[in-house]
């Protein structure tokens, strides 16, 4: 793009393709021939080079409505005009040659997640060419960053190590030098609780995006700040985060799931892309939820094929998922069995064309087999682990503190027969929020408290960082304990492990508006309406704090108003959103149209009695400063309304 200039809009990604390719040649030059094999590696030489015409008039004519000129072609190669043309990969690079602290954080804003994200199912070809360039981009980018990190200087307050640090982990997460770097940073600033606490992101990111564990040099480097800490008499804080001396793995206790055989037939001819990308979907959907053993009934072969008989005496179910293509209709059948009983539990013909895309299809699909299989399994007579987890998560949906007390006793019960199982961890973490926030005048259920609540969800992590739902109540424990950019991570991290649930992407929705990552929520949540079949009212509120969230208050109170909008939170997002859009007013109107309501109100939050102050800070989940002083705005009024019956 040009310097001085808006963005050029490029209306197809193949086009923007080309000048990302060209912008890492040398010369910003390649061949015609290289474009088009690169671009259309499907198609033959003259139909690919016709395409790529096609895509460079396409980039001439959004330079034209610019007035620029980038890209110039001549018969045999097409170059971008150097002096027209920059990215932020090169904004990137020269924020690293200055290597200050504001330099660092320019640039960790800057940078908005892998070379060419998005681009990778364009064309085979292509995607091998960006996983190559990525590792350039990584290795280049890292070279420049530690050019000014060599030595840890604290003479700032270690401000550029720790800016510098925090840009090669928005790169790479899971990059171990740079956890050391932090480590070594907090050690030599004499804070030994961050040190710990960077380990153990260490540790968490390796897991989940390696499946690898810290070396030893990274464990000495913690193992030398305890041993200094305790010559030192250093002492924690309550709510500090304890270490993890003793990690529990899940392979110690075998959880034995669901069973799904997965059949296929007729999927796999030619020109059957649509109906293998479905089953495809569905499979990939199923397996994010962690709730099954999956099987795939062609890796067994004739002999071994799973037959159409009875299976008996499993507790957790046994099922088979079937797959045919009709070649006459184009449509696919899917059919779903349960091989205790032999009924047919449902048989769905799907025609893709009636469909906005296979992803909603397929999640679907997915959503009532999850229901159908675990349902079964919240029955009480049902003993086993997962069985056990079925129930006690059936109670924490409930919200209330007598269901929250029964699923605490269920959790307990799993802990001690089955202490490396990580839902126990992340259900426990639910309750302990729910009773800070919404039940804190009713005896507890667990002494732990707001303390106790980042360890516990922490555990689950570190048991399981594979599973969304772990993730996700670990976002939220993070936003409780006002660490932003963590909670960001932890929900981004829920949302790429269960893409195909649109509750949990609701859920990370909303957490990443609460985050300040507002472009990214609004995004999960127009994914997570396509996928629903039936929108629960609940989401609605969702939506309109994430609206709230971007300033578009017109649009908050419009979901509020689609939504149940009858509990504190959503009658305080209503509140606000008005005041903010200045119809106070009206605010004050909604306000009195709950007058015969605010003994129920105030029954369904008792905090209000016991320290309505304490109630307006916790209701305030937006960490952005000025998104939450204006939602404060709402909470003042609603506070004065309930609290003092004035307002």
């Amino acid at each position: 793009m040009s310097k001085d200039l808006e963005p050029v809009a490029v209306k197809t990604r193949k086009a923007l393709a080309i000048m990302a390719y060209l912008s890492r040649m040398s010369g910003l030059t390649a061949p015609r021939e290289t474009l088009a094999d690169l671009l259309w590696s499907g198609t033959d030489r003259h139909k690919a080079m016709q395409s790529m015409r096609q895509a460079l008039r396409q980039l001439k004519t959004a330079e034209e409505a610019a007035g620029i000129d980038v890209v110039r072609s001549s018969p045999g190669h097409v170059q971008l005009g150097s002096s027209a043309f920059y990215t932020d990969l090169d904004e990137v690079m020269r924020l690293l040659e200055n290597g200050r602290a504001s330099d660092f954080r320019e640039a960790t804003d800057l940078w908005r997640g892998e070379f060419l994200a998005g681009f990778e199912d364009i064309d085979p070809e292509l995607n091998d060419w960006i996983q190559v360039e990525r590792e350039r981009v990584r290795s280049e980018v890292s070279t420049a960053a530690f050019r000014h990190l060599d030595e840890i200087s604290v003479d700032d307050g270690g401000q550029q190590v720790e800016a510098g640090g925090k840009f090669l982990l928005t790169i790479d997460p899971a990059f171990e030098a740079a956890h050391r770097l932090l480590i070594r940073l907090y050690k030599k600033l004499g804070q030994p609780e961050r040190a710990e606490q960077q380990f153990k992101t260490c540790e968490r990111e390796m897991r989940l995006h390696l499946d690898a564990e810290p070396d030893e040099e990274t464990r000495a480097l913690l193992i030398a700040e305890e041993a200094e800490g305790k010559r030192a008499g250093v002492s924690h804080h309550p709510g500090d985060i304890g270490a993890t001396h003793s990690v529990l793995s899940n392979n110690e206790e075998v959880v034995k799931l669901p069973e799904i055989s997965i059949i296929s037939s007729s999927l796999h001819k030619k020109g059957l892309n649509d109906a293998v990308h479905l089953r495809e979907e569905i499979v990939s959907g199923l397996s994010s939820f962690k709730s099954f053993d999956l099987y795939e009934s062609e890796y067994f072969g004739e002999e071994n094929f799973p037959k159409p008989t009875l299976v008996h005496g499993h507790e957790l179910g046994s099922y088979q998922l079937r797959f045919r293509h009709d070649e006459r209709s184009g449509k696919i059948a899917i059919q779903f069995e349960d091989r205790s009983n032999g009924q047919i539990v449902f048989n769905e013909i799907i025609d893709l064309g009636l469909w906005d895309g296979i992803a909603p299809a397929a999640s679907q699909v997915v959503s009532r087999i999850h229901s159908f299989a675990t349902s079964r399994l919240r029955n009480p007579s049902n003993t086993s682990i997962f069985a056990r987890w079925c129930q006690a998560e059936a109670l924490l949906w409930d919200f209330t503190p007598q269901s929250d007390e029964k699923a605490m006793r269920l959790l307990n019960d799993l802990e001690r027969t089955n202490g490396s199982f990580s839902m126990i961890y992340s259900g426990k973490a639910s309750i302990i929020m729910k009773q800070e926030l919404h039940f804190p005048l009713h005896d507890r259920t667990t002494q732990d408290g707001m303390g106790g609540l980042l360890n516990m969800a922490e555990k689950a992590i570190i048991l399981d960082p594979w599973q969304a739902t772990n993730q996700r109540v670990y976002g939220w424990a993070l936003i409780l304990s006002n660490l932003p950019d963590e909670a960001r991570r932890a929900f981004q991290n829920a949302g790429r492990l269960s893409s195909s649930d649109p509750a949990n992407l609701m859920s990370v929705a909303e957490g990443l508006a609460f985050s300040g990552d507002v472009e990214e929520a609004r995004a999960t949540a127009e994914r997570a309406f396509n996928l629903f079949s039936f929108v629960p009212r609940v989401f609605y509120e969702y939506l309109a704090n994430i609206y709230f969230a971007s300033d578009d208050y017109e649009s908050a109170i419009t979901q509020i108003e689609r939504g149940a909008g009858l509990s504190v939170g959503g009658l305080t997002t209503r509140v606000a959103a008005l005041i903010c859009s200045g119809r106070e007013d009206e605010a004050l109107q909604t306000l009195q149209r709950f007058t015969n309501q605010r003994a129920a109100l105030l029954d369904s939050a008792p905090e209000f009695t016991a320290d309505p102050v304490t109630w307006r800070t916790r209701v305030n989940f937006f960490q952005d400063k000025t998104v939450r002083q204006n939602f404060d705005k709402g909470a003042a009024l609603v506070q004065k309304f309930l609290f003092e019956g004035t307002g």
